[in-house]
């Protein structure tokens, strides 16, 4: 695996994680605060994290950004005749506790274990 593909793929794993993270916290305020005013639970150092949960278009940025970066990783591949895959395939294809592993995570809520500035400057 060449450098550019190796570095599009981790880039994308983290956005899958971020992604995944914030997709959950999304989820549990619509689900069990919703009208609620709570402080969310996480270590977050940056803000960043913060910030993903309080924008409500962040799911959708992230969503976008691994997309890019799968189109990116197929025309590095010089592969035309590949079918785009759809958001939710990519997604499955990356097995989570892998990549807790790969990271350091012990699940979805070590997120910040990840260095979110390097990812969002990537962006």
């Amino acid at each position: 695996m060449d450098s550019k593909r190796e570095k599009l793929e981790d880039l994308e794993e983290q956005l899958v994680l971020l992604y995944r993270f914030v997709a959950q916290n999304n989820s549990f305020k619509k689900f069990y605060y919703e009208g609620v005013d709570v402080k969310p639970s996480f270590k977050d150092e940056t803000g960043i994290l913060a910030e993903l949960i309080s924008n409500d278009d962040s799911e959708e940025i992230l969503k976008t950004c691994i997309m890019e970066l799968e189109e990116s990783k197929q025309e590095n591949d010089n592969d035309d005749t590949q079918e785009k895959p759809k958001f939710h395939e990519v997604l499955d294809s990356y097995d989570t506790e892998v990549l807790y592993k790969k990271y350091g995570m012990s699940g979805v809520e070590d997120v910040d274990k990840l260095d979110l500035k390097k990812i969002i400057s990537s962006l």
